[in-house]
């Protein structure tokens, strides 16, 4: 490496462990969101969706008001909602295998039988930032790309014959840049490329969830911790947020979503204490 490159690196490094030598807290409320809610994501332009126990998702604005409700009640449980692309919603119905496709408005854009797909149990799904879905199907252990018309894009192949660990269940998959992150409680949060090829396995076993923004993985433990992890530095900070009596958190652009027992969701500005 040559010198300008050292110097580069330990400028990052400094400049990364200033950031987490200061606490981020929550500052303002913004909005508090009816009770009720059961699970909640928020996306990119800062809107918040929530499910509640009727399975009903209702998205709000960054100022928390209304907008837009989806209901369909048939298809049992619905386990996940990824809302990586704010126009191309994916709601995951790991009940019946279900996937259903919504537009920005919350309407219907299609829906796929994952047995149409030759998936044998799915226990996680995720958009693809080309707007396919990947799946992960923990009876055959294979991450799967597919159409949304359930076409086989990409095929790990069955990772119990490549891996001497290989993800036992899935519990969540996003997709990111390059990059498709598994986690497996128990096990660590698993890293493939686009191709389905295994890139790496990251130590972190016990994650309820996760999620991503920009170079910081967010991970969040059972009891309330929050650790932020920069993928491209490799470095962990612990975040001394207030999570006490919260059942679901999130961080997403400068803001802290916290979901309580009762179901209502509060938005916080964040503040990084010492700037």
């Amino acid at each position: 490496m040559s010198r300008a490159g050292f110097l580069v690196g330990i400028l990052l490094l400094i400049a990364f462990s200033r950031g987490a030598a200061c606490a981020q807290t929550q500052d303002s409320l913004l909005y508090t969101l009816p009770a009720g809610g059961a699970a909640f994501t928020v996306d990119k332009l800062q809107q918040a969706y929530v499910a509640d126990s009727s399975n009903a998702v209702t998205k709000y604005s960054p100022s928390g008001q209304e907008q837009f409700r989806y209901y369909d009640n048939s298809r049992g449980r619905l386990g996940y909602i990824d809302a990586t692309d704010p126009f191309n919603l994916l709601l995951f119905y790991p009940d019946l295998q279900a996937i259903v496709l919504l537009d920005r408005t919350l309407n219907e854009r299609g829906v796929l039988p994952l047995f149409a797909a030759g998936v044998l149990q799915a226990s996680a799904a995720a958009l693809a930032r080309d707007n396919n879905i990947w799946v992960y199907d923990e009876v055959a252990f294979r991450l799967l790309k597919l159409g949304p018309d359930g076409a086989v894009l990409a095929d790990s192949g069955n990772l119990s014959a490549l891996l001497p660990d290989p993800p036992r269940r899935g519990a969540q998959l996003m997709a990111r840049g390059n990059w498709v992150y598994l986690n497996a409680p128990g096990q660590g949060i698993y890293v493939f490329d686009n191709f389905t090829q295994f890139h790496e396995r990251l130590p972190f076993e016990e994650v309820a969830h996760f999620e991503l923004s920009g170079e910081r993985l967010y991970l969040y433990g059972e009891k309330g911790r929050i650790r932020a992890y920069h993928t491209r530095l490799l470095r962990e900070v612990e975040l001394q947020l207030n999570t006490e009596g919260a059942k679901l958190c999130r961080l997403q652009n400068g803001r802290f979503y916290r979901m309580g027992q009762n179901g209502a969701v509060q938005a916080f500005l964040l503040r990084t204490a010492g700037k």
